[in-house]
């Protein structure tokens, strides 16, 4: 038993031996084939098209958080976004989308949600177009026009009711005998109610300025960055990836001089 243990020692230690003078006396191909990788990987990103990359955040409270996930899960993966130009398109290389919600009281009825939607391209002149293009299909799919279309409905009827009431409290302001009007409601709370239904006014009248179109936060175009990557990670990827062909062409001479090696013995 040990004297085969030692001999497995022995033909162990003959085999690193044998891979250490096979790396020793190619040497130069663990320098110039890392070398040759650098210079390709650099020139590669030196010729390689520019690429831009920019964010963009829409809010909105006319789709539920899961709509809005489905919807731009579909606009992701489709082979093209509707309404941009052939020319456009080929100028867009990535365009990834995120869905946030407000993280309010289950009780609220409506919930803002956030669309973040990223892309990269290779001409930041079509951020605008791609912008608008976004927006406008958002705004054209179908469970946001009826959400829009009954929020309407509702804001208006709301106001015009509001309208109806604040009318007739005028009128009642409007008698000459304030001391007949005080005998069955108090002014104050007259003028208090006028105030509050004035404010419950222009809250809708907001809401329904507001449901006309979805909100772009913040715009594409704006805080670009350059979406290569860095120099020195080109160069150390070409490195890595020559060091490896390198380590594997000596592995490859180096079993078959092991195996020739064997068949002589």
């Amino acid at each position: 038993m040990t004297q085969k243990t030692s001999s497995d020692e022995i033909d162990l230690m003959e085999l690193l031996a044998k891979l250490y003078r096979t790396v020793k006396r190619n040497i130069l191909i663990f320098i110039i084939l890392p070398a040759i990788g650098v210079i390709i990987a650099l020139w590669l990103a030196y010729n390689s098209s520019d690429k831009f990359s920019s964010s963009m955040m829409i809010t909105t409270n006319l789709l539920s958080a899961n709509e809005a996930r489905f919807i731009f899960d579909e606009l992701g993966r489709a082979d093209s976004i509707p309404g941009l130009t052939k020319d456009e398109e080929n100028k867009l290389l990535v365009m990834n989308f995120e869905v946030q919600q407000d993280n309010i009281d289950e009780k609220e009825a409506i919930r803002n949600i956030y669309v973040k939607a990223t892309a990269v391209v290779t001409d930041p002149s079509i951020f605008p177009a791609l912008e608008k293009t976004i927006v406008g299909y958002l705004n054209s799919v179908d469970p946001l026009v009826e959400t829009r279309r009954d929020r309407e409905l509702f804001y208006k009827q709301m106001i015009q009711k509001i309208d109806s009431e604040i009318a007739s409290m005028d009128q009642i302001k409007k008698q000459t005998d304030s001391r007949v009007m005080a005998s069955y409601i108090d002014p104050s709370d007259l003028y208090a109610k006028t105030v509050e239904l004035f404010k419950e006014r222009t809250e809708n009248e907001i809401q329904l300025r507001d449901i006309e179109t979805v909100h772009v936060t913040k715009g594409f175009g704006t805080l670009m960055k350059d979406a290569k990557l860095p120099k020195i990670l080109v160069a150390l990827s070409g490195f890595g990836v020559g060091l490896l062909l390198a380590i594997v062409l000596m592995f490859v001479k180096f079993f078959n001089d092991y195996n020739r090696a064997l068949k002589l013995d």
